[in-house]
């Protein structure tokens, strides 16, 4: 029931840190994957893991500018010409300004959200109109969508995460239960998942006492680790939730639950 046998996935941001692995539990589960991204570099890497975890996979990576509408309708029609009706959509795209409020500009407010909810809704709106049989939508929200930081883990100069990026990933629930309803009746499925703290620590060179918060925050003692979103999205574009639509799965260890 959670195969994925013969179906073709756009992974939107599918070359980044969370969007990799799940690329890679796609195809062994027997997807085509399209992997779409804007690092032209990670992108090419990414085709080629995927590849070298799985010699037989279908992979294609496509340049995707998740700001830019032209480049989002590019990449879906790109996808959908190699490999026909598409049955899947993930999007693991985000932006943020990694600015204090103080120094936030209407500006940076609103390009930083032109990436957390215009370009994914564009995103999921045209993949809709090449699910001809059905599919799935999953799009990434965050536990930031569902809950405030606190101030008391970010320790010293460690910046608190920025609120733009909270309001994005927070209107990005909305919009799953929205889509969800809009598109029930074309059995297209749309849900969401919000993942915990999972981050970066070798590329972001975090502080050690930084991370220790993140672990005693979560129920589960500890960080996630970069392939613990994939089981769960895969899941949601497998038959094995055929009956699950306009829900956002906590991926975090249990911080929400609290």
């Amino acid at each position: 029931m959670f195969e994925l046998k013969n179906k073709t996935i756009l992974v939107a941001g599918g070359a980044g840190y969370l969007g990799l692995p799940l690329c890679q539990l796609i195809a062994r589960q027997g997807g085509n994957v399209c992997i779409g991204d804007f690092d032209r570099e990670a992108l090419e890497r990414a085709v080629r893991a995927v590849r070298a975890d799985n010699p037989n996979a279908e992979v294609r990576g496509i340049h995707l500018d998740i700001g830019d509408e032209a480049s989002i309708n590019n990449c879906i029609s790109t996808c959908a010409d190699q490999f026909g009706v598409l049955a899947g959509l993930v999007n693991a795209t985000a932006g943020a300004s990694g600015k204090l409020i103080e120094d936030l500009t209407g500006s940076d407010f609103d390009s930083a959200n032109r990436l957390n909810l215009t370009g994914p809704f564009l995103l999921a709106r045209e993949a809709a109109h090449h699910m001809n049989q059905g599919g799935s939508i999953v799009m990434y929200s965050s536990m930031y969508g569902l809950v405030s930081p606190n101030q008391a883990h970010y320790p010293g100069e460690v910046p608190r995460n920025p609120i733009e990026y909270g309001a994005g990933k927070a209107g990005m629930v909305q919009m799953v239960r929205y889509l969800a309803s809009h598109y029930g009746s074309k059995n297209i499925r749309v849900n969401g998942v919000a993942p915990g703290p999972f981050p970066n620590i070798e590329k972001l060179n975090l502080p050690a006492e930084f991370i220790d918060n993140l672990d005693r925050a979560t129920m589960l003692g500890r960080v996630g680790k970069p392939h613990e979103t994939a089981g769960a999205v895969v899941f949601l574009l497998s038959d094995a939730a055929s009956y699950i639509t306009g829900h956002t799965l906590p991926v975090d260890g249990g911080w929400t639950a609290w």
